[in-house]
């Protein structure tokens, strides 16, 4: 199958692990990856991605995981590239799975506008991270396939075609909730999303919990920062006309609860950036955070 040829990988790096780094390059020995510096960038990161075909882009400081995504997706664009697979920087995809990812989307392609194809993220061994949860859009197919709202980046296989259809990813957004915006434009246009059931990759999801905070809630846990993207994000997501009521519905009412947890559990000062997140999310205030939230 020839298109399979044209297959690479892309990622976002910001201060990553280069341990990790390494056991994604091994997954990928001898593939095109195209990696997006996002600030700066350690020797021995650069080392650790050795295993790969590496196209390496760089920025000075960080811009953000979407225009990294963008970076990354049109640099193979302009290579000749039909697919990508996204990644993040902790992903290990097994050294199959660009291929069999590919393979299948090519396939479905004959019959439908594919924008994404993913495959099933599972938790890592150690680390007690929890599993996804995906938006799912239907029961299963036949042939095992899922629809789906949106697909996660990491693992998510993408057609060019389709990206250069539906545009580019929010950098505006910066982080967070950059691919389910993407997905559901991509419905809006005619370009569906599915996940592959028999097909799992490794995923740390969210931020790993310790043994005290087992089963402790991620808006706890994460940083005010990260709660800042989140809050105002969702916000902003839901604003928008392409996005389904029952999204938006379902959303808002999961946020209230979060924040009324947040204010009920969190540590003094939780809600300031949430507040601030709401308010910037309402009135279309994007790009990077206030310094005052560093």
């Amino acid at each position: 199958m020839r298109r399979e040829a044209q297959a690479c990988a892309g990622v976002v790096l910001y201060k990553p692990d280069p341990a990790l780094l390494a056991r994604q390059a091994e997954g990928l020995r001898g593939r095109t990856l195209f990696a997006f510096a996002n600030g700066p960038f350690e020797a021995q990161a650069l080392a650790a991605l050795a295993p790969t075909d590496l196209r390496l882009i760089r920025s000075e400081e960080n811009v953000g995981l979407g225009q990294g995504l963008n970076a990354v997706t049109k640099a193979a664009l302009r290579d000749g590239f039909s697919h990508i697979m996204l990644l993040d920087q902790d992903s290990e995809p097994p050294s199959d799975l660009l291929d069999r990812l590919t393979a299948r989307s090519v396939a479905l392609e004959q019959e439908d506008k594919i924008a994404v194809l993913a495959p099933l993220l599972v938790p890592p061994a150690e680390g007690f991270y929890k599993p996804i949860r995906y938006e799912r859009r239907g029961p299963a197919r036949r042939d095992g396939l899922t629809a789906l709202d949106f697909a996660p980046t990491s693992g998510s296989l993408l057609n060019l075609e389709a990206y250069a259809a539906v545009g580019p990813f929010r950098d505006d957004f910066f982080i967070a909730g950059i691919d389910v915006e993407w997905g559901f434009r991509a419905w809006a246009r005619g370009w569906a999303s599915y996940l592959a059931t028999d097909l799992a990759m490794p995923h740390r999801w969210g931020e790993a919990a310790s043994d005290e905070e087992l089963g402790k809630p991620q808006i706890l846990r994460h940083r005010p920062i990260r709660n800042y993207y989140y809050v105002r994000n969702v916000i902003a997501t839901a604003r928008l006309a392409h996005v389904p009521l029952r999204w938006r519905i379902r959303s808002c009412a999961g946020l209230a609860a979060q924040i009324g947890l947040l204010a009920l559990k969190g540590s003094p000062g939780a809600l300031t950036p949430v507040r601030i997140g709401l308010s910037d999310g309402m009135r279309g205030r994007f790009g990077p955070a206030p310094s005052s939230l560093d």
